[in-house]
């Protein structure tokens, strides 16, 4: 068994990473969860690139508002060299994007007809070559709790995930999303519609065969 330490900027991030791994790369396992809000990503950027020295650091971080993900990763790296085993992974747009490229078991999860839910297609990012990711009007938590959850068929869906207005996310968020990543999210089938997703999971298929 490896162990690792894990960079999320939430709850739902984290999940994600664990369920990966659970998935791909059962034989690594999480030595300790760094905290890190999105602001205090790049802030300890350094100290992450030297800790993976002695134990590999896997981190996912949003695109947010940069125009690709080897654009994001830059910034955050800014001129450090990065440690062959600090894995630093970006989701396009948002994490929950990723979540909403498992288009069935989403649909199923939120209580909306798989027609009224995103799908995904070619797109160009800043460069030249066109990548699959999930194709969406908004940012894809902001999408999911204004737009999608709001339409839910079940009222615990949209008493937990959905907000209006200016509140970002329903007071349940977390308490929803983190159970249906762990027992419900099909990661195979998320990997096809995005192709960040599909490139962090081979990053860490490639850590586990070192």
């Amino acid at each position: 068994m490896r162990e690792i330490y894990l960079v999320g900027e939430d709850e739902v991030t984290k999940a994600i990473i664990r369920k990966i791994m659970a998935v791909y790369t059962p034989e690594l396992t999480v030595k300790g969860e760094l905290p890190a809000r999105g602001s205090e990503i790049k802030n300890k950027i350094a100290n992450f690139n030297r800790l993976a020295v002695h134990t590999p650091v896997v981190l996912l971080t949003d695109l947010d508002t940069e125009d690709c993900a080897p654009v994001a990763k830059s910034n955050l790296l800014e001129g450090i060299e990065q440690n062959e085993d600090f894995i630093v992974n970006v989701a396009v747009d948002e994490a929950e994007a990723w979540l909403l490229a498992d288009q069935d078991c989403f649909s199923n999860f939120l209580g909306v007809d798989k027609e009224r839910m995103p799908t995904s297609a070619l797109q160009k990012q800043g460069g030249r070559v066109e990548r699959r990711e999930m194709q969406l009007p908004l940012k894809a938590s902001y999408y999911l709790t204004h737009n999608l959850a709001l339409q839910s068929s079940k009222d615990e869906i949209k008493a937990q995930i959905g907000s209006q207005g200016r509140r970002c996310k329903g007071k349940e968020y977390n308490t929803a999303l983190v159970p249906f990543i762990e027992k419900e999210w099909d990661v195979e089938k998320a990997r096809v519609n995005s192709d960040s997703l599909d490139r962090m999971i081979r990053r860490l298929i490639r850590l586990n065969e070192k």
